[in-house]
C-alpha cells in the first residue's frame, strides 16, 4: 500500500505483490485451528458465503467465474448445510477460532439480502471482534421485512456493518436490469431510502460497477456514474475490470465468454484519470491477485480494481502454506479458497 503513486505498480499490478514489502499488513499471524498450526495473512478477510441462490443472472457474475477458472461449474460446488443448528454451530466455532486474527468480516453470496438466515448471521458476527464488517448485495432484499417485522437494512445497521456494497452496473434502471438480468433492482428512490437509513446508523454505502464495453466503459461514463452516486447520497464507488481467469484450467461458460468479449481495459482509463485535474490520487493497494487505486472526484471516493485468478494460483504456489483468505461456505465448512473442496480448514 502506498500514498505516493508508484508507476510500476500500475503496469505490473498484482505481479508486484510482496507480502513483506508492500502488502497492507506486511506479515502473517500464526494461528492454531482445531489443533492444526496455520500461517494466516494478518489482514485476511473472513467471508461468510450465503447459501441463498442469487436472483440475478449477471453475465459477469464473479460467483460463476471463480469455479469456472478452476475448471468447474458453480452447480458442482454448491452444497448447503440445511440444518440451522449445525450451520450456526460451525459458524460460531469458526469465528471463535479466528478471534486472535480479528479479521475483516464480509457477508457475500449468492444474494445475502434474500437469505432467511441473514439476520441471525449478522447478529452472530456482531459478537466477535473485527477490523471491519461489510456486506455485498445486489440490493434487491434490503427493504424486505424479516421474520421479526424489521427491514433487512435495519438488521444490517443494528449489527454494526460499516460498509454496504451494492452492485449496480448502470445508473439507468432499465439498462441496469438488462445487464444484471433481473427485475428486482432498487429504483433510485429506493436506493436513496437505503442510503439514508445506512448513513443514519453509521454504515457507509458503496456502489459497485463493472467496466463493460458499451455500458460504463469510458472516463465520461465514470464521471456520470459518480454523479449519479452523489445524487443518492453515496460518497464511495468502485469500478472493477472484468476478472481474468486461469487459462490452464478454465471451463468456458457464459460468464467467461462475456468477460472476454466485453472487458473494458482499466489501465488506459487510469492513465486518463492521472491526467485529469479533477481526480485527486489517494493510494494504491497491491494484493496477492488484485490491484487497486483510490482517487477522489467531487467529494466521491473512487476505487478502481483489477483482479487475475491465474495470478491467485501462481501466488499460492510461491507462498505455500500461507492462508490469504478465509471463506465459510454454505456447507458449514471453513476453507482457504472459494471452492469448498479445496483448502478445508475445519471445523472438525
Amino acid at each position: 500500500m502506498s500514498a505516493v503513486f508508484e508507476p510500476q505498480w500500475r503496469r505490473r499490478k498484482s505481479e508486484a505483490f510482496d507480502l513483506r514489502a508492500n502488502s497492507t499488513a506486511g506479515r502473517t499471524l500464526d494461528l492454531e485451528l482445531w489443533g492444526r498450526p496455520v500461517a494466516v495473512y494478518a489482514n485476511a478477510n473472513f467471508s461468510v458465503y450465503s447459501a441463498q441462490v442469487c436472483n440475478a443472472r449477471c453475465r459477469f457474475c464473479v460467483e460463476e467465474l471463480r469455479p469456472a477458472s478452476r475448471g468447474r461449474a458453480l452447480e458442482q460446488q454448491r452444497t448447503v448445510e440445511a440444518d440451522d443448528a449445525a450451520y450456526f454451530t460451525a459458524l460460531e466455532r469458526s469465528l471463535e477460532a479466528l478471534r486472535p486474527l480479528q479479521p475483516t468480516i464480509s457477508i457475500t453470496g449468492g444474494e445475502p439480502s434474500k437469505d432467511p438466515r441473514l439476520p441471525r448471521i449478522l447478529a452472530l458476527c456482531a459478537g466477535f471482534p473485527s477490523k471491519r464488517r461489510s456486506l455485498t448485495t445486489n440490493g434487491s432484499g434490503l427493504l424486505d421485512l424479516a421474520s421479526d417485522g424489521r427491514r433487512i437494512i435495519d438488521h444490517i445497521v443494528a449489527a454494526g456493518v460499516e460498509h454496504l456494497n451494492i452492485s449496480r452496473a448502470h445508473p439507468d434502471h432499465e439498462r441496469n436490469a438488462r445487464l444484471m438480468v433481473f427485475s428486482e433492482g432498487l429504483s433510485a428512490a429506493q436506493l436513496r431510502e437505503v442510503v439514508a437509513t445506512a448513513r443514519g446508523g453509521g454504515c457507509r454505502v458503496r456502489l459497485s460497477c463493472v467496466l463493460i464495453d458499451r455500458a460504463i466503459d469510458s472516463l465520461v461514463g465514470i464521471r456520470s456514474y459518480c454523479e449519479f452516486a452523489g445524487s443518492l447520497g453515496v460518497d464511495n464507488v468502485i469500478f472493477r475490470q472484468l476478472m481474468h481467469v486461469d487459462r490452464d484450467s478454465v471451463a468456458d461458460n457464459f460468464v467467461v465468454a462475456f468477460s472476454d468479449r466485453r472487458r473494458t481495459q482499466l489501465e488506459p482509463l487510469l492513465d486518463q484519470i492521472s491526467d485529469d485535474p479533477e481526480f485527486e490520487f489517494q493510494q494504491q493497494i497491491v494484493g496477492y491477485y488484485y490491484y487497486v487505486e483510490v482517487w477522489r472526484y467531487r467529494g466521491v471516493d473512487v476505487v478502481f480494481e483489477e483482479a487475475d485468478l491465474a495470478q491467485l494460483e501462481r501466488t499460492k504456489q510461491t507462498m505455500a502454506g500461507v492462508v490469504h483468505e478465509l471463506i465459510f461456505h454454505p456447507n458449514a465448512r471453513l476453507a482457504s479458497t472459494w471452492q469448498p473442496w479445496d483448502g478445508v480448514l475445519g471445523p472438525p
